[in-house]
């Protein structure tokens, strides 16, 4: 009687040790698309379709921007792979069960289905990388207290479609650029959210938080767009090039806000393919 017992509870302790399930694709189709062209995408739910895509963005996407379902502030970059990763296109589209949001499916459904149609095996990893500090100045500071109301909480479930006006979320920068010069402005956004999703967009390395400052604030930035380095010529920065007259650069454009970039190195992490094939003809 005890034995069974014993042996019971055993096989309940192995089915309990046992991973969740992921969430997948009820169906879903991957194609390639040699002549493709890009179309905007258009969140639906239960729904994903995504055009003309490398592997290593939809990697990028799956794993680094929207892993687990949840926004990230840096982009994590993808290394390692075969040369195809880049070059060839493809297009997926997926039904998911019940009303499935966007991200809930790139972050968890997008994984399993590159992972079972690609073989793709992968890793993270830290890697020492060059990067820029973002720390407290030594003038005033110019930050601005969110005040309540003044954006909207962001929320993956329910995104705008194209041609839908497009709300001011929390913590998401809104680029514009005029006579040479970049506007920026990020309301509701907290220092590692502006370091990461504005400031890392526009310099050529990944931008870290150590202002130790809390809370959320209402950011605008100006700078000359000469500044942005890879954004523009995807040539690496050694040093800041100068200014052409479009306005200040963004090392200087931060230190009127009583802030900092300083260059340094710090471990970060990498996404690092180890294996990849192509998919076979659904």
């Amino acid at each position: 009687m005890f034995a069974r017992a014993a042996a019971i509870l055993s096989f309940a302790g192995i089915l309990s040790a046992q991973p969740p399930q992921r969430p997948a694709f009820e169906v879903a189709t991957v194609k390639p698309s040699p002549n493709c062209v890009q179309s905007p995408m258009s969140p639906t739910p239960g729904r994903l379709d995504l055009r003309c895509v490398t592997l290593r963005s939809l990697i990028q996407g799956a794993y680094g921007v929207l892993a687990g379902g949840k926004l990230a502030n840096q982009q994590l970059k993808v290394l390692g792979g075969p040369a195809w990763l880049d070059s060839d296109k493809f297009d997926i589209s997926g039904k998911a069960p019940g009303s499935s949001d966007f991200a809930e499916m790139v972050g968890f459904m997008l994984p399993a289905l590159l992972e079972e149609r690609f073989q793709l095996k992968l890793h993270k990893e830290p890697r020492e990388t060059p990067v820029y500090v973002l720390t407290v100045g030594k003038g005033t500071l110019k930050l601005t207290p969110t005040k309540d109301g003044s954006c909207v909480p962001l929320d993956l479930k329910k995104l705008p479609k194209p041609g839908e006006p497009q709300q001011n979320f929390c913590g998401m920068p809104r680029m514009s650029f005029k006579n040479g010069t970049l506007s920026g402005d990020m309301m509701g956004g907290t220092m590692e959210e502006f370091a990461g999703r504005m400031l890392g967009n526009q310099v050529d390395r990944p931008v870290i938080d150590r202002t130790g400052l809390t809370g959320r604030f209402d950011i605008h930035l100006e700078f000359a767009r000469d500044m942005t380095g890879t954004m523009l010529n995807g040539a690496p920065m050694a040093a800041p090039p100068p200014n052409d007259g479009g306005g200040p650069s963004i090392f200087t454009a931060i230190q009127q806000l009583g802030l900092k970039l300083s260059a340094d190195k710090a471990p970060i992490d990498v996404i690092v393919v180890d294996s990849a094939q192509k998919p076979a003809e659904n």
